[in-house]
Order: structure tokens, then C-alpha cells, then sequence
């Protein structure tokens, strides 16, 4: 006979969101009235709900923030008690690596892990495992929310981490952190196939990576999996080799000495970069889990679908929202920043303009979008290494969004963005937002590049007039257009008074 038994997400140490209705859900006997209450030592939130179809789901009546107690779940025969259960703001972190990029391994990750306690920040990952079998199922029931602290946090993200800890300090709300993010992972990855087919780049995606496995079966792909792993483990060996020989090693370096990461993984149905996959293994296992909101940093691994990248956020948020049940819950999101390799660099970069338009339409997506927020971080990339490892700067720029957005406070989330350009004979003077208390430049006022009407870009002077800038070339007897940063490798020095990143920006989008 089948026991009680949760959805594996609910556990010692978890934290629930507070001021909305708490669902809790399992499985049981057939027919049974299950109680479920909340016991703080004051008081006791109380629902039941009766076992139909071996399933159960009942909903929690909302608690403060803070609130902290035991979760008590009992069918009569059966009892579940779950300890040291806070109510607070739980957030969902979705992307790929640079979300998944761990806390002990971010920029100064050692000194950041040792101070890091905080009982008020909750963990809780998600198996990382593409498809749902007895091994997953194994991992996810013994898997558990985790306490912040030195060591519990070394594999959480550490973008999320730097979110929380400046959230909780703002706000003093508990944050929770579900972690659902995998390096590599395409934006198809989080969605279902229905989704994805309700457009065409949706379909697209699907069809590409269909036509990669092609007629491969499971077994070849396993086969495939293991070779590459040798590849990789050889890889990985040499890195952590020259790192012991010199821990301060730039990337550049490392991939000069020891080779690149060997990259793309084999193509397989089973695959955590197939399309859908990891929305079936990972999201899905989550909902309907209630939530504050949507962390999100991804897009590296979608450049070659710059063009489609807004309707695929668009398709994404969608998704999420829907699963939820909740079409405002927010969604804030990194915009991409600086990257190129060495060997771009080397050929030329004039040929990589689709990594700004990602950039661009990840912009257009934050304001087609109701509920977004977008953290500019062009100025956090590194040369030649695609995961830079200032997380801090990331987390506390998504932190801003939410405290503005979310929480409403008074608080500066955004930096200077473009708004228009005005033809000044000999040069051209762009405007922006969020330039009222004035620009400034870190350095040289490089960046800018300016056309007129034949749309041949020249490298442009600049300077800072208030909260305008000015910009002219000898080569451009009347520009007409302007961009900033247009490139995936370059200075970005331009910046608010307040310290927030100007967005890289075109003033025309008819040319690259």
C-alpha cells in the first residue's frame, strides 16, 4: 500500500513564500484526509485535503515573513514532520553556467565561502540529471534544502548568493534560492515542446538539434558521452595542474597552455542540451512550489539565434509564468556582457555582431515584457574567459532590480540607457535615461563609433556634456548615427554617477 509521502522539494530547513498561499502537495493512500499545519509556537496555519487518484494538494494559509516553525503533514496513520521551516522570498535561478558558476569558485571565492553564514538564506538545488529515471528519482528524494553557511553554500550560485545576501540585508526577508540551472544549456532547454511550437523560432531550435542526433540511438550517444568525458577529465587535469603552479593564471593563458574546453558535448536524445529536456527534469519537478520571482542569466549558448533571442525570452517567461499560474510573477535577468575569445580577437571582431544583438534583444524583451527587470553587466566580462568570475557585481545589480521593481524602494536599479540623437552639424549628441544626476567615464571615453547616412562606422571622440554625450570623427562630416560598445570585446567606460553601467546601445538597428 502506497504511504504518505511529499513532492521531494519539501524538507528539514526549507523556507516557504511568505504572504501568499502555500501549496503543499504528495501522494498517499487512496482516500485518506490529509492534514498539513505549520506549527510556529504561536500559532498553527492548518489545510487538509483528501488523497484522489494516489495524489494530495492542499494550500497553507499565508504567514509573515520570518515566521519560523515545523511543517507537520499526517494522513492519520502516517506523519511527516519537517523542522526549522522559515517563511520568506523564495526565488527561482534559472541560465546556464554563468548562474551556475559556484560561490567557492567566484572572485575571491575562499574569503567569500568563509563569511557566508546566514541563517536567513536557504539553498536548494535541483538534480542536475536531463532524464527522469530510477537514478534521478533516487537523487531527488534524497536531495534537501540547505542553511547558508561555509559548508552547505561552496556549490550554490553564486550570483544568487550575492542577490540574497544584499536582498536580506535591504529587506530583512528570509531568501530562499532554487537552484535550476545547467552549464551550456540553450534556452530551448527550459521550455516544453509545445511551447517551443508555438512559433517559429521555437521550432527551429527543435528541428536543429533533431537534426544532430539524426538516426543516433542511445546507446551510440553513451558510447559518444564516455569519450568525451576522457577528453574533458585530460582537459580539466591540465588546468588544475597550471592553476597549482600559479593560482593568479588568466585564462588566456590557460587556454594557450593547456587547450580550450572541449566543447559541444555529443548530440543525444537523452542529452541535457536537447531541447526540452532539462524543463521536464528540473522545472517541472519544481512547480508548483510557490515562488517570489525568476532569477535568469543565460544566452551565451544562443549567439547564432541573436535574431530570435526576444521572442525566445518572450516564450521562456511564458512558459514559467503559466506554470505557476501567475502571469505577473516577476522576472529579472542579466543582459550578456563583454566576451570574446582570443582567436576572435585575433581574426577581427567585425564578423561577431550577433552577440550584440543578443545584447539588443535581450533589452527588447525587458520592455515587451511587463514584470522584467534587466541588470546591465557589460562592464563584468572577461578577456577570453566566457565565465567572468565577478558574481558579486551580478547579483548586487540583480538585487537592484528587485529592490526597485519588486519591493519598491527607492533605490537607482538602472543605468544610463539610450533614448534618442540629435544631429549637431559635425556631430551628434545622444540622450539618455537615468542620466539626471550625470554621466562619467572610468578612464578614456572610448567606445563610440559613429556613420552617416552611407552607414560606415568610424571610431568616434566623445565627451560628456551632463547628462548627454557628444560624439564626433573627422572621417563623419554629418553623423547621423551612433553606437556604443557595439563590439564583444571593448572599453566600456561609460557610466551614471551613481556607479551603474551604460547599456551598450545603436541608434539605428538597419546595419550591424
Amino acid at each position: 500500500m502506497a504511504m504518505l509521502q511529499t513532492a521531494p522539494i519539501f524538507s528539514d530547513n526549507m523556507m516557504v513564500q511568505r504572504d501568499a498561499d502555500v501549496p503543499v502537495w504528495g501522494t498517499g493512500v487512496e482516500g485518506r484526509t490529509v492534514m498539513v499545519s505549520f506549527d510556529t509556537g504561536k500559532a498553527a496555519g492548518k489545510a487538509q485535503a483528501v488523497v484522489r487518484n494516489g495524489e494530495w494538494r492542499c494550500f497553507l494559509p499565508p504567514q509573515n515573513a520570518g515566521v519560523a516553525g515545523s511543517l507537520r503533514i499526517s494522513d492519520g496513520s502516517d506523519e511527516i514532520c519537517f523542522k526549522n521551516v522559515i517563511a520568506g522570498d523564495v526565488w527561482l535561478a534559472g541560465g546556464q553556467s554563468n548562474m551556475e558558476l559556484e560561490l567557492r569558485n567566484c572572485l575571491n571565492g575562499a574569503e567569500e565561502l568563509a563569511v557566508c553564514a546566514n541563517p536567513n538564506i536557504r539553498i536548494y538545488q535541483a538534480v542536475k540529471q536531463a532524464v527522469v529515471d530510477d537514478r534521478f528519482l533516487r537523487a531527488e528524494r534524497n536531495n534537501r534544502w540547505k542553511v547558508c553557511a561555509p559548508d552547505t553554500a561552496g556549490a550554490m550560485s553564486a550570483v544568487a548568493y550575492f542577490f540574497a545576501r544584499k536582498v536580506v540585508s535591504e529587506t530583512n526577508a528570509p531568501i530562499g534560492i532554487i537552484g535550476c540551472n545547467w552549464g551550456g544549456a540553450s534556452i530551448s532547454c527550459w521550455m516544453s515542446e509545445e511551447q517551443l511550437q508555438r512559433s517559429r523560432a521555437g521550432q527551429k531550435c527543435l528541428d536543429d538539434y533533431a537534426a544532430l542526433i539524426g538516426d543516433k540511438t542511445d546507446g551510440q550517444w553513451d558510447a559518444e558521452m564516455e569519450a568525451y568525458f576522457a577528453d574533458w577529465r585530460a582537459w580539466d587535469a591540465r588546468i588544475q595542474a597550471r592553476r597549482a603552479l600559479d593560482p593568479t593564471v588568466t585564462w588566456e593563458t590557460l587556454n594557450a597552455e593547456c587547450g580550450e574546453c572541449p566543447w559541444p558535448q555529443p548530440a543525444g536524445r537523452k542529452s541535457p542540451y536537447r531541447p526540452t529536456n532539462l524543463y521536464h527534469s528540473m522545472i517541472r519537478r519544481i512547480v508548483p512550489f510557490a515562488l517570489k520571482g525568476f532569477l535568469y542569466y543565460q544566452g551565451e549558448e544562443d549567439w547564432s539565434r541573436a535574431d530570435d533571442y526576444a521572442e525566445l525570452m518572450w516564450l521562456l517567461i511564458d512558459q514559467w509564468r503559466r506554470d505557476w499560474g501567475d502571469g505577473a510573477l516577476p522576472f529579472l535577468f542579466a543582459q550578456l556582457p563583454m566576451y570574446a575569445s582570443k582567436s576572435e580577437v585575433d581574426a577581427g571582431l567585425e564578423n561577431s555582431k550577433q552577440w550584440c544583438v543578443l545584447q539588443e534583444n535581450q533589452y527588447k524583451a525587458s520592455q515587451f515584457v511587463a514584470n522584467t527587470g534587466m541588470a546591465v553587466i557589460i562592464d563584468c566580462g572577461e578577456f577570453d574567459n566566457i565565465h567572468p568570475l565577478d558574481k558579486q557585481t551580478v547579483g548586487f545589480r540583480l538585487a537592484l532590480q528587485a529592490l526597485k521593481k519588486v519591493y519598491g524602494r527607492d533605490v537607482a536599479a538602472d543605468g544610463p540607457i539610450f533614448r534618442r540623437v540629435v544631429n549637431e552639424g559635425g556631430a551628434i549628441r545622444v540622450y539618455f535615461a537615468n542620466a539626471e544626476i550625470g554621466l562619467e567615464s572610468r578612464g578614456a571615453l572610448e567606445g563610440f563609433e559613429v556613420a552617416g547616412e552611407d552607414g560606415r562606422y568610424y571610431k568616434a571622440d566623445a565627451r560628456i556634456e551632463g547628462g548627454t554625450v557628444l560624439a564626433f570623427s573627422d572621417a563623419v562630416a554629418v553623423p547621423t548615427r551612433v553606437r556604443y560598445a557595439w563590439i564583444k570585446w571593448g572599453p566600456t567606460p561609460l557610466y551614471a554617477k551613481n556607479g551603474l553601467a551604460a547599456m551598450p546601445f545603436r541608434s539605428c538597428d538597419a546595419d550591424l
